[in-house]
């Protein structure tokens, strides 16, 4: 089995590739046994995160979203009825869509719905730990749900966004602590006080009292209400509207429709589903208070005129009763029928100017004193119809609307409004001009009626004096029952209007608790999250590690570098003795130069008598002499006879490995001072001698390349079944590449966790170049607890690991 396992080991390069073990599945493969490796800390980081994860899940404030839809009237909608009398008293000035986003999320309509709301106190719940220490980072808002409640107190006495603890003692008392620093100077206040009880302080005054629902069950919930403590918050309304027009997300329902769906997260579902609610609600309010307020403000001002016309009225109309009632019948003559029409006509169309000219200095004193052009009366309202006042009228209304909703999302010195700001500037000139030159012009018609009035009077003063007396009265009469019917129809009409007012926009869905949901933290999610990053942070550490380690670490680097096969893997030696293969014959150790030598048997075949073995390394301290001894002892033991050659002429060691002396080695015999016989050293081992490097000389590679080095292989090969040479690093030294040559076998020796990448390329460079024969390569040193499975893996091993308790493997 061994055997065959080794056999598939040794790899040619082939462009036929077996589907089941193709790249891709061998690539997963060596994953898997990477990771399999360090199973440990894959343990550790997933425990870690998941550990975090439950933190986060436990200590995190939870926050909850709600929505709810609205209906925003398109601004292309033509109004029709009642609606339309409306659009002539507010210049049709509704926004559009994106108008109304602004609106929905301005600071100033966020502070009206907290104000509704009479949100000025929050309140809190947080655990005690073994009944005696707060844990304050696991407070949560409970809304209306609190047990307690704050009363009477002041806004000018309150310490807000500053927590104030109550620890619930019974049914009637409680512990107030209060911390904080007011003007640098540290305050702190522990009591005990009785529910209802009047706290006076400089810096605050208030009550604490039971919400009556929990006074109530007081007695069944006794035990949650004291193992908890409670908090609460006076709050800052202008700072909270900031915050939560901050927070308010508005967003079209779909792309082509006039539906809003505004969203909202907070730290209670019912507070998001009341917020959203009531601030849909004051924005439906707040506009139909915009169109009442300029029906209102007609209203207001045909009432002052009313009032100031019927005084007048009642004096000629009562003027005229008494003459009627003094004077039962009078026939008019040809001549006076004549001059009361005239003077009918004439009185009528003084008391039209008369209108228009108090609208005028209305509209003049309008725009010179007001700031805002909100609650402006319109020309067509008072039944003017110049068209060119009318447009400039309209054009500053919508320009103070412009400018208020820029306001609502910009500052007032943004470029924007101070853009539009010139422009109101240079209507607002305009429309002082255009109402000055009207009236100057109203005031010359009216001198112009005066005189023909004064015409038609000299005229009348021919009449006889009871016929004059009657057209005086009567004019007086009808110029100010004209005016005041007027002033009458329009404000029934204004009337009708204000009481068809409707909202333009519409809640389609409100918002409901049950619908809320919670968004952080997200359990489920966050062990998800926790169990992905466990795994995939040491993952992609070993992955970048090992692409970052410039050493051999495993057989799969040596794999996807070179087509060189492996001939074996030698275990990590975990004995004192040098040759472990003869003390511990049974071990795995011993077991994997066993696999070597029947490796080496197939590399090189059966045909060829007394094989020459080169071992080398690229390197010094990778194992090469140990493996040479080894392997040489592991072929001895077969009975073959076996030499072990020291090679390394500059830095002998192969004499330590077998502890023998190295005074009279192989540099003696290539020097002619010795014979063969004199340098060849009997082991320890039956069949396995050695031949030292001996004295170090002053030109190692000529003596390596003159033919008593030949000659040295000749003789060995005739005496030995099998020869080893123990060379210096290849890239060390040129010495190696003058041995080889006469090598049937070069073995390249890899120590794992010491030897270099670049050292397989260097050992392709010179398997290309032809300056190496038949090559294989030996992975030395095998660890098998630090990251790879276990020996096994490699093909050692294989059956012994259940007999290791036994002792059978030392």
């Amino acid at each position: 089995m061994i055997v065959m396992k080794q056999n598939q080991s040794i790899k040619t390069v082939s462009t036929e590739t077996d589907s089941f073990s193709g790249k891709h599945s061998q690539d997963f493969s060596k994953l898997i046994a990477r990771f399999s490796g360090k199973w440990y800390l894959f343990l550790f980081n997933l425990l870690f995160f998941i550990a975090i994860a439950v933190v986060i899940n436990h200590f995190s404030h939870p926050l909850y979203k709600g929505s709810t839809t609205l209906l925003i009237r398109s601004e292309q909608t033509k109004p029709i009825g009642a609606q339309a009398l409306i659009q002539d008293l507010s210049f049709d000035t509704r926004d559009n869509i994106r108008n109304q986003i602004g609106i929905l999320k301005s600071y100033s309509l966020a502070k009206r719905t907290l104000e509704t709301l009479d949100l000025k106190v929050s309140y809190f719940k947080m655990p005690r730990m073994l009944g005696k220490w707060r844990i304050n980072a696991l407070a949560r808002n409970i809304y209306q749900d609190s047990p307690i409640v704050v009363k009477n107190f002041s806004g000018n006495r309150i310490l807000k966004d500053i927590p104030f603890f109550v620890h619930i003692l019974s049914q009637d008392k409680y512990v107030l602590e209060v911390k904080t620093t007011i003007n640098d100077i540290e305050f702190s206040e522990i009591d005990t006080l009785q529910f209802g009880q009047i706290i006076n302080n400089p810096y605050f005054s208030f009550s604490i009292h039971w919400r009556d629902e929990a006074n109530r069950q007081f007695q069944a919930n006794k035990s949650s209400l004291i193992k908890n403590d409670f908090s609460f918050i006076f709050l800052d309304i202008e700072k909270l509207a900031a915050q939560y027009a901050q927070k308010l997300k508005v967003n079209f329902y779909f792309d082509d429709a006039s539906i809003l769906e505004l969203s909202l997260e907070d730290t209670h579902p019912k507070l998001v589903a009341d917020f959203l609610n009531q601030h849909t609600r004051s924005f439906i309010e707040s506009g139909l208070e915009e169109k009442n307020r300029i029906a209102n403000a007609t209203i207001q001002f045909i009432d002052n005129q009313i009032s100031g016309i019927s005084d007048s009225l009642q004096a000629a109309e009562s003027d005229f009763q008494k003459f009627r009632s003094q004077n039962k019948l009078i026939n008019i003559s040809t001549e006076g029928n004549f001059a009361m029409e005239k003077l009918e006509a004439l009185v009528t169309e003084k008391s039209n100017l008369q209108r228009m000219l108090k609208y005028f200095e209305y509209l003049y004193d309008y725009i010179q004193t007001k700031t805002e052009f909100n609650d402006i009366i319109v020309p067509s309202t008072m039944g003017i119809s110049d068209q060119s006042l009318n447009r400039l009228v309209t054009n500053l209304a919508e320009a103070y609307a412009t400018r208020n909703r820029l306001l609502m999302t910009t500052r007032e010195t943004s470029p924007q409004v101070r853009q539009i700001n010139s422009e109101i500037e240079s209507i607002r000139h305009s429309l002082i001009e255009n109402v000055r030159n009207i009236i100057n012009t109203s005031e010359i018609e009216m001198e112009q009626i005066n005189q023909q009035i004064e015409e038609v009077n000299q005229q009348i003063q021919k009449l006889p004096g009871t016929e004059r007396k009657y057209i005086n009265i009567q004019r007086d009469f009808q110029l100010n029952d004209n005016i005041y019917t007027f002033l009458l129809q329009k404000r029934a009409e204004a009337g009708i209007a204000l009481a068809s007012n409707i909202p333009d926009h519409k809640i389609i869905d409100p918002a409901f608790v049950r619908n809320t949901y919670q968004t952080t933290p997200k359990p489920t999610a966050n062990l998800i999250i926790a169990a992905f990053l466990g795994l995939i942070i040491p993952a992609l550490g070993l992955i970048i590690g090992d692409n970052l380690n410039t050493r051999i670490n495993s057989n799969y680097v040596v794999e996807e570098h070179t087509s060189i096969p492996l001939l074996g893997y030698i275990e990590h030696n975990r004995y004192d003795e040098k040759i472990p293969v003869i003390q511990h014959p049974s071990s795995p150790l011993a077991e994997s130069f066993r696999a070597l030598r029947t490796n080496i048997d197939f590399m090189i075949g059966k045909n060829i008598p007394s094989p020459v073995i080169a071992v080398t390394s690229s390197v010094s301290g990778e194992g090469k002499s140990f493996c040479a001894a080894n392997l040489g002892a592991i072929i001895a033991i077969t009975g073959k006879k076996v030499l072990v050659v020291g090679l390394d002429l500059r830095k002998p060691r192969t004499h330590k490995e077998f502890m023998i002396e190295n005074i009279n080695g192989l540099s003696n015999y290539l020097l002619g001072t010795s014979s063969f016989e004199q340098v060849v050293k009997e082991s320890d081992i039956k069949g396995l001698s050695v031949v030292p490097s001996g004295p170090i000389p002053p030109n190692p590679a000529e003596l390596i390349q003159s033919d008593k080095m030949d000659n040295f292989i000749k003789t060995a090969k005739e005496q030995f079944d099998v020869i080893i040479l123990d060379t210096p690093p290849l890239a060390l030294v040129s010495d190696t590449l003058l041995i080889t040559r006469m090598a049937e076998l070069t073995i390249f020796v890899v120590r794992q966790k010491f030897s270099r990448k670049h050292a397989i390329n260097f050992l392709n460079h010179l398997v290309e170049a032809g300056r190496l024969n038949k090559t294989g390569i030996l992975m030395n040193d095998i660890t098998t607890p630090k990251g790879y499975n276990s020996l096994s893996q490699y093909g050692y091993g294989y059956g012994y690991s259940r007999f290791k308790k036994s002792g059978y493997y030392g």
